[in-house]
């Protein structure tokens, strides 16, 4: 099976207890069937503490108890006692890939980082997305090889597009949004309807709604075009060959509309915005969080404000 990784993919490192906005708070911690069954086997206090705080939600994943927000077995010292007491091995999966992510594609593999840690994100927002070019090797008992075919060249053409050089970052959006358009009517010329429905959504941090509720504005935030890029880049690898199950490509587009208004116009609320920290807080609210995705993706769907002629609109 062939693999593909970004350049920046094995630079990574966890940065444990000096990490400004760990996965360790707020987040819940599915625990695989592996770790559970070596879980149910350790001995005396340590092993009595993992039985008690491992539950079943209501998904019928089994998680880790929350304790004050925290991961239980996230000391004092901000470090792990399960890495502690039993080694690195012996984390579960959530735990020893996180941020890493893995796209299997059934013929090819592909990996990257996710912008929701912040040692992640300095990588994916600070380095340009190199990956050496290859030949995909499609496969017809995965998919259809030919749909697949087209994604890819698709995905190469966004990428062309978002990496044109002397362009602002709002041109190489509204050029991208073209070369996808649905060719539909402007319905609406105000986008504070995706703001209303952000504020909806389910945040980690209860003052996220605050947040973006206040950065509200027709004003954008200038001067960070190659951040916006790389994270554009970010957004076409990471979901973009994901429609080969419906071939919805407009969906991917959508998303990175979205991450740049509400971004943007937080970072133009702030006096001295830290951009790399503010892509990196949406993404761990809003893109990493499966309920939010399907909220939002049914929005893109069903809410004719999103038809991609009405979201060229409010690029110009």
């Amino acid at each position: 099976m062939e693999k593909f990784y970004p350049d920046y993919y094995k630079k990574f490192k966890c940065i444990a207890n000096l990490c400004p906005d760990s996965c360790c708070q707020g987040w819940d911690v599915v625990v695989d069937e592996k770790s559970e069954k070596y879980y149910d086997s350790v001995q005396g206090s340590f092993g009595e503490k993992i039985r008690k705080v491992t539950v079943t939600d209501e998904d019928g994943d089994r998680i880790f108890t929350l304790e004050n927000d925290r991961c239980p077995f996230w000391n004092k010292d901000e470090l792990c006692d399960i890495y502690i007491n039993l080694g690195e091995e012996h984390l579960c999966d959530t735990c020893k890939k996180f941020p890493r992510i893995t796209m299997d594609y059934g013929s090819f593999t592909e990996y990257t980082l996710s912008l929701a840690c912040p040692k992640a994100a300095e990588l994916i927002l600070n380095n340009d997305f190199i990956i050496p070019e290859k030949n995909y090797r499609l496969d017809n008992d995965y998919y259809n090889a030919e749909d697949m075919e087209q994604l890819l060249k698709e995905r190469k053409q966004a990428e062309k597009i978002l990496l044109t050089e002397g362009l602002s970052f709002k041109e190489k959006l509204k050029n991208l949004i073209e070369f996808f358009s649905e060719g539909l009517s402007t319905t609406d010329k105000n986008y504070k309807f995706i703001f209303d429905i952000h504020e909806r959504l389910e945040f980690i941090n209860p003052e996220y709604s605050e947040i973006i509720k206040n950065s509200y504005s027709n004003s954008l935030s200038e001067g960070f075009d190659d951040i916006y890029t790389r994270m554009a880049v970010y957004y076409i690898y990471r979901y973009f060959l994901n429609a080969i199950e419906d071939m919805n490509i407009t969906n991917v587009i959508k998303k990175i509309f979205c991450a740049y208004i509400i971004t943007a116009s937080i970072a133009s609320f702030e006096n001295n915005p830290d951009i790399i920290r503010i892509i990196q807080n949406y993404s761990k609210e809003v893109e990493h969080s499966y309920d939010n995705n399907a909220t939002l993706e049914f929005f893109f769907e069903n809410d004719e404000r999103f038809n991609l002629e009405n979201l060229i609109s409010f690029l110009e």
